[in-house]
């Protein structure tokens, strides 16, 4: 039933209560006739028209206290049907009073939302206005104490009283507000309440609280009303939304790197590396591996090339980290239109895109430097896309470009490519998988032996995968024989607790939906997320927490599968899964990336002043210089041929003095530049001194730097 028809049942109530009232008839009532004949004329006075003599019906006649009793005995009847009229009119314009303000079917979806932004607004007056700020979890009795319950009621009162105004002054199709004040108070003291809160138990009850809600809302609205919301506005505030999600990552990752808090693994490394690609296209490297080496000798990931003229336009570390942003938030095109494909449009189309804009998986990992699997939500949702509607060109290509994103990239293909074998597909469109199948292994075991021999691609292997070797020479063809033969230990790797955590801030979030479907061909797009997350997360912890870039391509699979499965529910049932998805999803990215603001861009103003003089300094550094520098400083001055990282490695036991450290080859580097406070400083002091390097600048308690007597700048 619809929200118009349940508003109109009590009207209905009242016409049938109406045509259901007894009339009285001669035939059920003789009294009926005289009761009606003897009610006075206003005209007449009460009196007879015929004679004024009262007729007789042959008994005696009675004396006045008789006359007296059989007048009342006649007006009883009148006053009783005249007093239940009263009732029934006061009845009937309650009853529509009630209705035409909402009550009953709105009364408690209306208090609970003018409730929720009630204590939104005190949780947010005392969290971040008042002095000090009170915490309401950790310090809830003070928070307590310092609120104020009749204010609250007050306010909870007034809001209560003009939404019953505003319902009952608009017109029957336009009346939402109730709906809105729950839906948008729910999200707004979520909010309110996770703003800079990273718990992520805290966070889950707060998810549920906003899913229940969320359904209960979407119970009451027409679902035809909102899906007819103008196309043009639905694809307008996507694109805002998405547009404000990546300037928000964006400028936070920028400030998170003018305070110095991005270090040479993983941002350094990239940054000389574009250098390299920029000025020849060698990409190599001297901050990865401490020597000369091209990073695609450590991972194929050969994408790099199409950001390569984009950097070098704007050869910046901002260029990567905007690049990065605007890469994560890329794949919501594909995915808009995905939707559309799908059946999805007006508010619910808008409530779907939200899954992704304000999907953690997708925006959180661009927090941990910068990586090549960026590239995946932008070209996974193409390579889905052209799956989806059977475009055979772009399923070719994006496939390719998936392929040369890393090495373990070909996996993602493998999986998209079987799921659309075993689609309902025409046979001519789906035997295009066969090839691609075939090319993206025949790829991945060309790279990874490559890599093995040539490259790094060995020690890489251990270290993701070596929960499943017996010998670190075992490859991955060792790593199958080894699951195939004990599949039991395999399953286990599922079940840690990291493992179910991260588990639980993947899928709530999308409310489950990818498990959500009876057809098992849809699994096959969950096999990265099992193999990448949950199995090589089991040794390899990075990859089984959200803000690492192990999740970026895994998460854009699950997506489209909650997208599948959702379209397959019916329209209500759909509509209420995808709206709390996205409400759920708003307030986990709320509580994974909103303290970053004050972390970072609050702790650039408040030292601004020594944040750039320690730039101003690094840039001083020159350009052609080997240069031996902190792991935090490098980023910093890494566009250049040659940048070490300066370590404890750098260092050995002095042979005549054990207790004293001296530099193992002091004449390898043109300069050092080395922070006072780290631990190491005194000893590289000492043996550069010993060597003859003399002090280059300083900028005292922040940054020192050494230059060797050899070293002549370039002019």
């Amino acid at each position: 039933m619809d929200n118009e028809e349940k508003c109109t049942s009590e009207e209905e109530y009242i016409n049938e209560a109406e045509e259901e009232t007894p009339v009285p008839t001669q035939e059920a009532d003789t009294e009926a006739e005289p009761q009606q004949d003897s009610e006075p004329d206003p005209e007449s006075d009460g009196e007879s028209e015929s004679d004024g003599e009262p007729e007789s019906d042959g008994e005696p006649e009675s004396d006045g206290e008789s006359e007296l009793s059989a007048e009342s005995e006649a007006d009883e009847p009148e006053q009783k049907g005249g007093i239940l009229n009263l009732f029934r009119k006061i009845r009937d314009k309650f009853l529509k009073f009630c209705n035409i303000c909402g009550f009953p079917q709105m009364l408690l979806m209306r208090f609970l939302g003018v409730y929720m932004i009630v204590a939104g607004v005190n949780l947010r007056e005392l969290r971040f206005k008042s002095d000090p700020a009170i915490d309401p979890i950790n310090s809830w009795k003070d928070f307590v104490e310092e609120s104020s319950l009749p204010k609250m009621i007050l306010l909870i009162a007034v809001g209560f009283v003009l939404l019953t105004v505003l319902h009952a002054l608009l017109p029957k199709k336009a009346r939402i507000l109730d709906q809105i004040s729950l839906l948008g108070g729910t999200l707004f003291f979520g909010i309110v309440m996770m703003w800079r809160n990273s718990n992520f138990y805290v966070c889950l009850g707060m998810m549920a609280i906003a899913i229940v809600f969320t359904v209960y809302t979407l119970s009451r609205v027409n679902h035809e009303k909102i899906e007819a919301f103008p196309k043009w506005l639905t694809f307008l505030l996507t694109f805002i939304a998405a547009a404000c999600v990546c300037g928000f990552v964006a400028f936070t990752t920028i400030y998170r790197h003018m305070t110095f808090s991005s270090s040479t693994y993983d941002f350094g490394i990239f940054v000389q590396m574009f250098h390299s690609l920029a000025s020849d296209l060698t990409a190599v490297t001297t901050c990865e591996r401490d020597e000369f080496l091209s990073h695609f000798c450590v991972h194929a990931s050969f994408i790099y090339y199409v950001l390569t003229p984009v950097y070098a336009l704007f050869p910046s570390e901002y260029t990567l980290l905007i690049s990065q942003a605007v890469l994560a938030m890329g794949g919501i095109i594909p995915f808009y239109l995905i939707l559309k494909n799908h059946g999805f449009k007006g508010l619910p189309q808008l409530a779907a895109c939200f899954m992704y804009i304000f999907c953690a998986g997708i925006m959180y990992p661009c927090y941990y430097d910068f990586h090549e699997n960026a590239f995946l939500p932008t070209l996974l949702m193409w390579l889905l896309y052209a799956v989806d509607t059977r475009k055979t060109v772009l399923f070719y290509i994006m496939s390719i470009l998936t392929c040369i994103v890393k090495e373990d990239a070909p996996l993602y293909v493998i999986c998209i490519a079987l799921f659309y074998l075993f689609e309902e597909t025409p046979l001519k469109k789906k035997l295009h998988a066969l090839p691609v199948i075939l090319l993206s292994g025949v790829y991945f075991v060309i790279i990874t032996k490559w890599l093995e021999e040539n490259g790094d691609g060995e020690f890489m292997v251990s270290s993701r995968f070596g929960i499943l070797t017996i010998d670190s020479e075992d490859g991955f063809l060792g790593i199958i024989k080894n699951v195939l033969t004990d599949p039991a230990y395999f399953f286990s790797l599922f079940f840690g607790e990291e493992s179910l955590t991260f588990f639980l801030q993947v899928f709530v979030p999308m409310a489950f939906l990818p498990f959500m479907t009876k057809k098992i061909r849809r699994y096959l797009l969950m096999i990265p997320f099992i193999i990448m997350n949950l199995v090589v997360g089991a040794g390899y912890g990075y990859a089984c927490q959200l803000g690492y870039q192990y999740i970026f391509g895994p998460i854009c699979l699950l997506l489209y599968m909650a997208v599948l499965n959702a379209a397959d529910f019916d329209k209500e049932k759909r509509n209420g899964f995808v709206f709390a998805s996205a409400s759920a999803s708003i307030i986990l990215l709320t509580s994974t990336i909103s303290g970053n603001l004050s972390t970072y861009y609050n702790r650039y103003q408040n030292r601004k002043e020594y944040y750039q003089d320690l730039e101003a300094f690094l840039d001083e550094i020159p350009e052609d210089a080997a240069v031996a520098v902190n792991t935090w400083y490098l980023p910093h001055i890494a566009d250049r041929d040659e940048v070490y990282i300066l370590d404890g490695n750098d260092l050995m036991v002095d042979p005549n003095d054990e207790n004293n450290k001296i530099l193992v080859d002091p004449t390898r580097y043109d300069m050092f530049v080395m922070s006072p406070g780290d631990e190491n400083t005194s000893y590289f002091i000492a043996s550069l001194e010993e060597n003859g390097f003399t002090l280059y600048d300083e900028i005292e308690g922040c940054v020192i730097a050494y230059v060797s007597p050899t070293y002549s700048a370039e002019d």
